[in-house]
This record gives C-alpha cells, structure tokens and sequence, in this order.
C-alpha cells in the first residue's frame, strides 16, 4: 500500500502547550503523565491526561526523553545522556557523548532495561549518525553508523528485534536489527518498508500489545501502521502536518499520544476507535538502581 485513502482520526489537544519541535513521547504510569521535549525550544514537558503542563529549560537540545527504573527522566542532548531532577531542575549527565558536532536525536528501551538512543549530525549534513545500546555499565556501544537522521527507534519484545528508520528525504527507509538474547547481530538488518510513494516520511515510532508498528509520516500528516511482517495495514490522517512520534498512553495504554512540529500534544481514544492497546513501557536500568526503585 503507497497511496490509498486515509481513515479519519479523532485526535484532540492535550492542553494548549505548543512546542516549535516537540519529540519523543513518553508515558509514566506512576506521574499518570506524559513526558515530552522541544528539540528547538530546549524545553522538558510534563503533561498530564487532564492536559496540565510543567515545563523546565534544558541546558541543551534535547533529542529524546526516556524513564529509568525509578520513574525518573533520562535527556539524550548534546554532549551526552541527563537524569532529570524535577525537585531541583537540575540535570547530572550520566553518559558523555564525546563528538561535539553531533546530538542525540531518539530512543527506546527494550526488554531488558537497555537503552537504544541514536546520534545525527548538528548541521545535518553528513551521514555521521550512529546507532548505540546502553546497558547497565554506561557505555555507548556502537551498533550501526552512517545515518542522516535517525529515528523510528521501537523494540519487539516477541521476536527480539529493534525497528529504526533514516528520516533523511534520500532515505525514508524502516529496518528490522535481529538481536538473538538480546544482543545485535548486524548482518541481519534488512529493509522493513520504504516510504517512497507513501505520505510523509519515516519519523517516531512505537509498537502496539500485537506487535504492529505504528510511525509518523512527518510532512504528510500521517500515521502509518505495519504489521509485523511489514504488511501496510492502514494510512491514519493526523491534524498535524508534521506529526513526529507516537507513543501509547493512559491506565489501560487505550490512548495514543501524538508530538509534532510547530504544535501541540494531541492524543486519540485508539482502543475505543481502533480496538488497539499498546504494552507496558520498558524502563532503563543504568547500574545505580536500588531495590526500591526497581519495585516502584
């Protein structure tokens, strides 16, 4: 499926924040909240269900937002990863990122509590990014390289594997990494789908309880869904032009969240609409975590 007629969306604002970059959606079931960034606006979000917002500046771009095993936020930015203190608003930087030129741009968790972040050139000019797990130990482990702009970062916890796209206009391709116990093998990263003919292209992404892929078609105003064998099964219309991630949301995870470019957080009611939920979301264990944090 290239074209094709979009299906409608019920997609309503999260409160009247607007970010000129937002990024990078997640959601804590222990703040009942959505976590959130602008890239550009060097802003961290904090957005309730009812669409209340906290906001607090961010030393530096911040490219992603994950969780770690205590609930607290850990910042891909430029010069490395950041837990956030939202008591103090302050950031201690945990993990450098050594390369000045280049940021952190997105993320995910898997189902071992590792981190799967990826870096792009500052001036997105070069095919510099590179592909990084981040275990227990702090360290940044190259997996891929040679990226414009990474994103469509997703784990699939049912058959090992990691989703990851390149944004770039000469690019928009989706692959799958197998990662056999966990860990990558990078001979098997194959082509997952293409975008070209497809509306938008390939941005954020997240993974439902059924294992499909759902990736906002930026510039299209899109939300595409695949299933697992890659098969397009729906092209959803967005109210944002540049719709940039999806996330799964809420008590039942029956909501999904939508960042965007130039706009606000909107969310959707997609186990009412749809009938589609999304699974617990993994959170990163760093080495530091004590018993209580791990029993939250």
């Amino acid at each position: 499926m290239t074209g094709g007629r979009r299906k409608q969306t019920q997609f309503a604002l999260l409160g009247p924040t607007r970010a000129e970059l937002g990024e990078s959606p997640v959601w804590s079931e222990r703040d009942r909240s959505v976590w959130w960034v602008d890239i550009d606006g060097c802003i961290l979000f904090k957005t309730t269900l009812e669409g209340t917002t906290r906001s607090w500046a961010t030393p530096e771009p911040p490219g992603f937002v994950q969780l770690d095993t205590g609930f607290r936020p850990i910042v891909g930015m430029q010069s490395g990863l950041f837990r956030f203190d939202p008591d103090t608003g302050g950031f201690d930087r945990l993990v450098a990122q050594q390369q000045p030129d280049m940021r952190f741009n997105d993320a995910c968790i898997d189902s071992y509590g590792r981190l799967w972040a990826g870096t792009m050139d500052m001036q997105s000019a070069r095919p510099r990014g590179t592909l990084y797990l981040i275990g227990p130990d702090r360290r940044l482990h190259p997996v891929l390289d040679g990226f414009r702009y990474i994103n469509g970062l997703a784990w699939d916890t049912d058959r090992e594997r990691l989703f990851l796209s390149d944004s770039h206009p000469d690019v928009r391709t989706v692959w799958t990494l197998d990662c056999p116990g966990g860990w990558p093998d990078p001979t098997t990263r194959r082509v997952f789908a293409r975008f070209d003919g497809r509306a938008g292209r390939p941005d954020g992404a997240a993974i439902d309880a059924a294992g499909d892929y759902w990736i906002a078609g930026v510039g299209g105003g899109a939300l595409h869904r695949f299933g697992p064998d890659g098969t397009a099964r729906a092209c959803y219309a967005v109210p944002p032009e540049y719709p940039t991630k999806p996330a799964f949301a809420g008590d039942a995870m029956s909501r999904l969240v939508l960042t965007c470019k130039n706009g606000a957080l909107t969310i959707w009611d997609i186990g009412a609409e749809v009938g589609v939920t999304g699974s617990p979301v993994p959170r990163w264990t760093d080495g530091t975590n004590t018993e209580e944090d791990l029993t939250e």
